[in-house]
């Protein structure tokens, strides 16, 4: 818990205490973001250490750690479902698009 006379020593435990959850379950960043309401940006920082955390942040891992020691399942449905990747796109220039002749008649 964040002590508000001293705050800055809180900063290594939520990064550690956030690491040690989405490690437990598995998470990747997209999903560990979702699960804690926050982008994906902020979710770097707070695992860095670099961003300290709202208080509103810290509760809520203090209730999702508490969630995942005794009802995991409710955990397993809160968290959000995997993303699946984008296709990537093929390298180099693109093909040649062929196009029809403007003067031949459309078939309707």
């Amino acid at each position: 818990m964040i002590d508000p006379q001293n705050p800055a020593p809180a900063l290594p435990r939520f990064a550690q205490d956030l690491g040690d959850l989405i490690a437990r379950r598995a998470l990747d960043e997209p999903r560990a973001a979702g699960l804690l309401g926050v982008p994906v940006f902020t979710l770097r920082k707070w695992t860095a250490g670099t961003r300290a955390p709202s208080a509103a942040a810290v509760r809520l891992l203090d209730v999702l750690g508490t969630l995942d020691a005794i009802a995991p399942a409710l955990l397993d449905a809160l968290t959000p479902a995997a993303v699946p990747a984008a296709p990537k796109r093929p390298r180099g220039r693109p093909k040649a698009i062929e196009t029809k002749a403007s003067n031949q008649p459309s078939a309707i």
